[in-house]
């Protein structure tokens, strides 16, 4: 470590809000005391007793973290490394040889269509995951933001500190300065890799937008070139079409007319059908009223005269209304005859005409399929294009989420230079025979006497639990990790031990002097009784 290092130790309690009185350090000690023997296991049990932990030390240490400037930005590092960062992301295909394929394919359109069409897949997929492991790099969200929060208490210690368990950083300023240099190689990388996207989808899209404008110009002069030819022919056709329209006219008008007179004279025979029936029905109802007219004079012979008379009326009735009937249909077959000459005719017209146009209407169907065979090329050249830039533009995204990741480590306000920012916490050992056991208390807020406070007392529970509250979980959690570790590395658990047992605030004379002054407090301030101030007191002797 550089003798130029800056060293700030944050303070292990503070007052809350609430608390109208000051927490000296000796109530400090005190509580943890408190606090630990709590938690010291008695050994009890009646059948299987347990043998009961004898308390080794309680030191208060300091845990180095890291402060380092970085961009515009401060990066914390945990100095023991018990947690890393491993960052995962993406690998891209060869976007340098997907950009020199574009350019080498842009000569003519048939190439660049078939380069579109294979690469539709291209970036669909990454081409593996790559890691960079940085030892010690802190980016838990909560813990950043509590640990900011926290440092505005940081002070800057002058006098050398021989009471206290120190432990020294293995992460050092080399490692420091190395790892933060990966970070910005990788964002270098990153930065490149979104670079390097960003053109290939512009060289797509201008390249794309170059052909679709050289098919347009070809589209408006393969119209023109149609379009002149069309209106040079389409006089002498129209000519033709007018002719043909004219001699089916003709024969139109002719067979109509033919129709029409043999229509007339259906109609006119209808007519007179119908004059004759008229006069049927009126004999009939003549001789019904004379056979009436008979009776009331009981005239049989006049009676029976009507009645022969009214017989033949009937039969000439019904003769003509089977001949109208007749006549009505012959009306109708002829009416369809000649709507079916007619439509015959028409269409005979139309395959003329059409024979007529059949030059002029080649050519419009020529201009309309080489327009349409463009206008279909522009559009898979647009699709193509549009599905290839859609899955770069995803990469895009994922690559400047990731960039953004790494612009928001860490602290919004960057250090001037690497700083030791030491956390505080308090270490209690506990050994059953060769076995010992590890608690730590994190940084605390040191709260007033409030009225559930003295309701927990009264039902048994110690109040001096609720004395110190940590003051962020995601710091509590962080300094749990240590005792996972000494758990697992006995070098490591050793060296605590030793450091513990020389800072241990119960090993000098003036510290216990304190720390019975401290229980002092506490029981003036209610959060202990007098018998366990006598309790505590007799294991300071």
């Amino acid at each position: 470590m550089s003798k130029e290092t800056t060293r700030f130790f944050l303070p292990f309690a503070v007052p809350a809000a609430d608390r109208d009185r000051p927490f000296e350090k000796r109530m400090e000690m005190a509580t943890i005391l408190c606090l630990a023997e709590s938690e010291r296991k008695k050994g009890k049990g009646v059948i299987l007793k347990k043998p009961k932990e004898e308390l080794v030390f309680i030191a208060e240490a300091y845990y180095p973290m890291w402060l380092v400037p970085w961009m515009n930005r401060g990066l914390l590092f945990d100095g023991l490394s018990v947690i890393t960062h491993t960052f995962v992301y993406d690998k891209l295909p060869d976007v340098k040889n997907f950009a020199d394929s574009v350019k080498g394919s842009t000569e003519t359109r048939e190439a660049y269509a078939a380069f579109l069409s294979d690469s539709l897949n291209y970036f669909h997929n990454f081409t593996g995951k790559e890691e960079k492991t940085i030892e010690g790099l802190v980016t838990n969200d909560d813990l950043i933001r509590d640990f900011a929060s926290y440092l505005p208490e940081a002070k800057t210690v002058k006098q050398p500190i021989i009471d206290k368990a120190i432990l020294s950083p293995s992460l050092d300023e080399t490692e420091i300065s190395s790892f933060t240099q990966e970070l910005s190689n990788l964002r270098v990388v990153i930065m490149d890799d979104i670079t390097n996207l960003d053109q290939s989808m512009k060289l797509l899209s201008d390249t794309t937008k170059s052909h679709v404008k050289n098919i347009r110009e070809e589209i408006t002069e393969t119209r023109t070139k149609f379009n002149e030819k069309i209106e040079a022919l389409k006089p002498s056709v129209m000519e033709k079409v007018r002719e043909i329209q004219k001699k089916y006219n003709e024969k139109i008008a002719e067979l109509s007319k033919e129709m029409d007179s043999e229509l007339y004279r259906l109609h006119s025979e209808r007519a007179k059908l119908a004059q004759a029936k008229e006069r049927a029905r009126v004999n009939l109802e003549r001789c019904e009223a004379g056979i009436k007219s008979s009776k009331l004079r009981k005239d049989e012979t006049g009676a029976h005269r009507w009645k022969l008379e009214a017989e033949n009326c009937k039969k000439e009735r019904s003769s003509l209304e089977k001949s109208l009937k007749a006549l009505d249909r012959r009306l109708k077959n002829t009416e369809a005859e000649k709507q079916l000459k007619i439509s015959a005719l028409r269409s005979e017209y139309n395959i003329r005409a059409e024979e007529a146009m059949k030059g002029l209407m080649d050519l419009e169907a020529s201009r309309d399929a080489k327009i349409g065979m463009r206008q279909q090329e522009i559009e898979s050249l647009e699709d193509s294009t549009s599905t290839v830039i859609s899955q770069i533009d995803g990469l895009v995204k994922l690559k400047k989420a990731v960039m953004n990741q790494l612009d928001k480590m860490g602290i919004a306000k960057k250090p001037k230079k690497n700083t030791l920012i030491y956390v505080p916490f308090y270490l209690a050992c506990y050994q059953v025979e060769a076995k010992k056991r590890y608690t730590a208390y994190s940084p605390s807020i040191a709260s007033s006497l409030g009225i559930l406070t003295k309701l927990k007392g009264v039902f048994g529970i110690a109040r001096t639990k609720s004395l110190l509250q940590p003051r962020s979980k995601p710091i509590k959690n962080f300094l749990n990790q240590l005792l996972t570790l000494l758990e697992k590395n006995p070098v490591f658990e050793k060296e605590i031990s030793d450091a513990g047992i020389q800072a241990n605030i119960l090993k000098t004379a003036e510290t216990r002097e304190k720390i019975k002054h401290g229980l002092e407090d506490l029981r003036d301030e209610g959060w202990i009784s007098e018998s366990e101030l006598q309790k505590f007191s007799e294991m300071l002797t």
